[in-house]
């Protein structure tokens, strides 16, 4: 039997409801299509930003703190893409060389595995040119592909798209010469270890101020994660790596705090007590001065200084987001200028020292570190060139003056100096070299987190016993990166006040106090105000009258 056919209006509906799922399908592949192109723009931008650093021999930023930037649209997929260049790199720059033509001008190198300088290689448009050339390589030999031909591009792009059969045909002649079945096959064959980036466990620190950790956890578990309590750091949540907590409620609100686990441990090793007034030397973006913050409670205080007043921005930005403006007093001052003996600083007892240091304990996820490896000549066995020798000299002598005018605040019970850095220049030594003026001040190393199990090395003028009293981490051992702390310790009997009678810890506190001890203006009665005329110098006209002033 026949159906029986449909009245008018229910054929109406019928043809809604299917043009309404065709609609719907055609905006999910214009979204697909959209989301494809402008993560392929965006990574683009960060190769080509990776690239300019590896060339010119400046210290770029992680590979996450680039995807993670607040102009990055679809950041997840960003990273994944620039990872996957970055690890594809070595392979494309052999590709290009084999081609040739303008795609051979991409890939010319010097001995130092930095893109050779012309007349034009030095401006924003060569490096974009490269970023877009290098990842539009990536999409058509190794990515998935899809969408490609709605991302138009730039010339890196056009360049690629009009040598795509070339660079094809070249990636089978590398295959077979290197005897791999596969493009990913020869990638893992070609690609240096530093190549990787590591896959630490997600870590993120719950602030007290909002909420306890245990609150958290099982908010993240309700929510389906999994996570568990460090083992060091009882305020630090590890989850797997990779887990993505950007957009969580938490996190956006500031009851969470995404934080590395190196990055936590100054503050625990300095371990202020609850109350207490201390300094954030070089202080922004802030994640160890929020950390501080939530340490000491509302009832302390952190003065935190940094020379730089946009990352002072952010800085000021973090502690609003997490509650902790009214704790902490942030400044645009090198600490180097900041007067110890100034009675503002008269309370504090613990001094944080993160300096700016060479960040080799980072280099493992070093997006400009990487693709400058990647790019190297293979039989270039240069670690360190004379240009790193000098900066990291010039760093120590930095850090050793740091150190050196953190000892004189005259209250101060510890200090924790600390770097992202595994040369012994910027941290053994740095120690070492401080010890007496240390010493002139009453302080002495104390043993810092005693239940971490890498300790500092033993090097000459520094002892074992003092050895141990530092710590490190391993980037690639220790589910972290690479980092050092020292903690200074004096006897609160060798401050000058003994730990009595000092002012409040809270700054702002202090600052209101302050305020509201001024002497007040006397204030106006209007009825009984009587006018008082001004002298003046100036001839009258005629007919002019004084001006009045009352009081």
């Amino acid at each position: 039997m026949k159906n029986a056919p449909l009245a008018p209006s229910h054929r109406a509906v019928v043809a809604v409801t299917r043009l309404a799922t065709t609609m719907s399908r055609d905006r999910a592949r214009v979204d697909a299509a959209r989301a494809a192109t402008e993560t392929r723009e965006d990574a683009a931008r960060v190769v080509a930003e990776l690239l300019a650093s590896a060339s010119r021999r400046r210290r770029g930023a992680s590979v996450k703190a680039r995807t993670l930037a607040r102009d990055v649209r679809w950041k997840r997929a960003t990273h994944a893409v620039t990872c996957e260049t970055i690890k594809s790199a070595r392979v494309i720059r052999a590709l290009f060389a084999d081609v040739g033509g303008a795609l051979g001008t991409l890939a010319t190198t010097n001995s130092n595995g930095t893109e050779t300088r012309r007349n034009d290689d030095d401006d924003d448009d060569a490096w974009t040119r490269r970023g877009e050339a290098y990842v539009r390589a990536y999409e058509t030999l190794f990515g998935n592909g899809k969408h490609l031909h709605r991302w138009r591009g730039g010339v890196g792009c056009e360049t690629v798209r009009a040598n795509e059969e070339a660079l094809r045909d070249a990636l089978e002649r590398a295959k077979t010469r290197e005897g791999a079945a596969t493009a990913s096959a020869l990638v893992a064959k070609m690609s240096s270890r530093s190549t990787s980036v590591a896959r630490y466990s997600r870590t993120a620190r719950v602030n007290t101020l909002k909420m306890t950790v245990e609150e958290a956890m099982r908010a993240f578990r309700e929510d389906g994660y999994e996570c568990a309590i460090d083992g060091l750091v009882d305020t630090l949540l590890v989850f797997p790596a990779g887990t993505d907590l950007h957009a969580h409620e938490m996190v956006t609100k500031g009851a969470v705090v995404l934080q590395g686990r190196a990055s936590c441990l100054p503050a625990v090793a300095l371990a202020p007590e609850r109350g207490w007034a201390c300094v954030d030397g070089c202080a922004a973006p802030g994640n160890k001065t929020t950390q501080l913050a939530a340490m000491v409670g509302r009832e302390g205080g952190v003065h935190a200084f940094d020379a730089d007043a946009r990352r002072l921005k952010r800085l000021k930005e973090n502690a609003a987001k997490t509650g902790s403006q009214g704790i902490i007093r942030a400044k645009c001052q090198d600490f180097l200028t900041v007067d110890p003996e100034n009675d503002a600083y008269a309370s504090v007892r613990a001094l944080l020292l993160d300096p700016s240091c060479s960040g080799s304990g980072t280099e493992v996820n070093r997006g400009d570190i990487m693709l400058r490896d990647a790019l190297a000549d293979e039989d270039d066995d240069s670690e360190v060139d004379a240009h790193d020798v000098e900066r990291v000299e010039k760093l120590a002598t930095f850090q050793k003056s740091v150190l050196t005018h953190a000892f004189k605040f005259p209250e101060v019970q510890r200090i924790s100096y600390s770097t992202c850095s595994v040369h012994v220049e910027e941290n053994e030594q740095v120690v070492r070299d401080v010890l007496d003026a240390a010493k002139e001040r009453g302080f002495g190393l104390m043993r810092a987190l005693p239940k971490w199990h890498r300790r500092g090395y033993v090097i000459d003028g520094l002892s074992e016993s003092d050895a141990r009293c530092l710590i490190r981490a391993d980037p690639v051992e220790d589910d972290m990166e690479g980092f050092f702390v020292a903690i200074f310790e004096r006897d609160v009997e060798l401050t000058r006040s003994k730990g009595l009678n000092l002012p409040p810890a809270n700054p702002n506190a202090a600052l209101a106090d302050a305020t509201k001890t001024k002497k007040k203006r006397p204030t106006i009665d209007a009825a009984n105000a009587r006018p008082v005329y001004a002298a003046s110098s100036k001839k009258k006209s005629k007919g002019g009258k004084p001006t009045p002033l009352f009081r």
